[in-house]
């Protein structure tokens, strides 16, 4: 058997192994479909995507492998390789209830979700509020191969790997951009407000190259990765689950932003700003240094977590304010009430993290690994003092990494635990294991650190194949 473009040999084995598994409730005669999507790791541009500002990640050589069969039923059959997580049925509605939080099989309803809502709204099917006509059942199976709390975007990997096989299913097509774009939304359903990188990253990754990803709408252009730049990805061991207590954290500080971009917008005079992106858009010429000296002008560093402070400041009732940045009661962000959020110094890391990813770029494209890695160092600063979401834990392992000779190391991922990731020369890369192995693992109690860190290579996106004919 050839290897289709994008796969290898071992992700073809499990996802025949998979195939076995939708056999016997599809059927003989159905086609059974197998999707890969890869998890990502960020080089730089943390906290960015949902102002709508740009990113740096490449997708990597780690994966999650969803195969599909149609079935005559009108609902989701879920496997897992996995015996840690349980098999779920669901009924395909127009609105599919979720799991209790936490639930793994969340991100897959979510997958399912943005399909219907995306082909609803153009006309593939009736939007009625109560049934979907026209859509196949399927018989899925899933095996997933990035960690999964650890900074790499396995939740994207599930969705964008379900989405893409249930599409195949029931002979949907949408081309990339327009995929990544869906499935960004989809995962609102998870109560996650996140923005847009992982999904491009797993859909649009290319081998050998970063992605200079900008939003508002997706764009990318493909950055060649140096031949001798390495990127050397370690577990902190601190578990970094957005859909579990890291999303308040989380869903905290895109509030925090999006309040900073309303009151820069109201008080440069800009009209529709609802994010920092969209202040950036309408300056031409902009810096992050002045805008930040506009925002200190204009309101208190902290505002109360009622938003009363803030919708005076903006001019607009306290109620309407809560609405536009809480949401709906079944999404809706809780906002510990005895913590003031946090304005002037999460718009500081957000606006210096954008300079500093336009910088990176052009570094990394030159080959200016030196240069790099000191935008790397700053990043991970701005998001420890700033965004506040790196941890002790996230500070001793990147600072393990660059004493071992790394150009350059940050948190990875939303922060509050997972991973890190360093850059370094390839002849250097042993080293900065060594220094992890034993400046970080050895403290911990038990386990295989050879498990945990690894030299990860950028890697092709998302793709499916028809097994029939692979």
């Amino acid at each position: 058997m050839s290897i289709p473009d994008g796969w290898d040999a071992d992700e073809l084995a499990r996802a025949a192994k998979l195939a076995a598994l939708v056999r016997a409730r599809a059927g003989g005669d159905a086609g059974i479909f197998a999707a890969r999507a890869p998890g990502r790791v960020n080089l730089i541009g943390e906290h960015t995507d949902y102002s709508g500002l740009p990113v740096l990640p490449v997708a990597i050589d780690r994966s999650t492998i969803v195969v599909a069969a149609a079935i005559t039923a009108a609902e989701i059959e879920l496997a897992n390789a996995d015996p840690g997580w349980s098999s779920r049925r669901f009924a395909i509605e127009r609105q599919i209830p979720p799991y209790q939080t936490g639930d793994w099989a969340n991100y897959v309803k979510a997958a399912i979700q943005g399909v219907i809502d995306h082909f609803a709204r153009r006309g593939r099917f009736s939007a009625s509020a109560t049934s979907v006509d026209n859509l196949r059942g399927a018989s899925m199976a899933v095996d997933g191969r990035v960690p999964p709390a650890a900074g790499l975007s396995s939740s994207a990997a599930l969705t964008v790997s379900t989405a893409m096989a249930f599409m195949a299913v029931n002979e949907l097509e949408l081309d990339g951009i327009e995929t990544a774009t869906m499935v960004a939304r989809s995962e609102w359903y998870v109560g996650t407000r996140a923005g847009g990188m992982d999904q491009a990253a797993s859909i649009l990754g290319r081998r050998d190259h970063a992605l200079f990803i900008e939003f508002d709408p997706i764009r990318v252009r493909a950055v060649k990765m140096p031949a001798n730049a390495a990127l050397v990805v370690a577990d902190s061991r601190e578990i970094a689950d957005k859909s579990g207590m890291v999303r308040a954290q989380y869903n905290r500080r895109v509030v925090e932003c999006a309040l900073a971009a309303r009151i820069l917008g109201r008080a440069l005079k800009l009209d529709g700003v609802t994010i920092l992106g969209d202040v950036v858009r309408g300056l031409p010429g902009w810096n992050a240094a002045h805008l930040v000296e506009q925002l200190a002008a204009a309101a208190p560093a902290r505002l109360g977590a009622d938003l009363k402070e803030a919708a005076d400041i903006l001019g607009v009732s306290q109620a309407a304010l809560d609405a536009e940045l809480l949401g709906k009661p079944a999404t809706r962000i809780a906002l510990d009430s005895n913590r003031p959020l946090e304005i002037l110094k999460r718009a500081r890391h957000v606006l210096s993290e954008t300079e500093r990813v336009i910088r990176a770029a052009d570094a990394l494209e030159a080959g200016r690994l030196d240069e790099m890695g000191k935008l790397m160092n700053a990043s991970h600063q701005s998001l420890a003092d700033d965004f506040e979401c790196s941890t002790r834990r996230l500070d001793a392992i990147v600072e393990c990494a660059r004493r071992g000779g790394a150009l350059g190391a940050r948190l990875t991922g939303a922060g509050f635990g997972g991973s890190m990731v360093a850059l370094c020369d390839v002849a250097g890369a042993d080293a900065v294991i060594e220094s992890i192995d034993r400046g970080y693992y050895a403290k911990l109690d038990s386990g295989a650190p050879e498990s945990w860190r690894a030299v990860l290579h950028a890697g092709a996106g998302a793709s499916v194949i028809d097994l029939r004919t692979a």
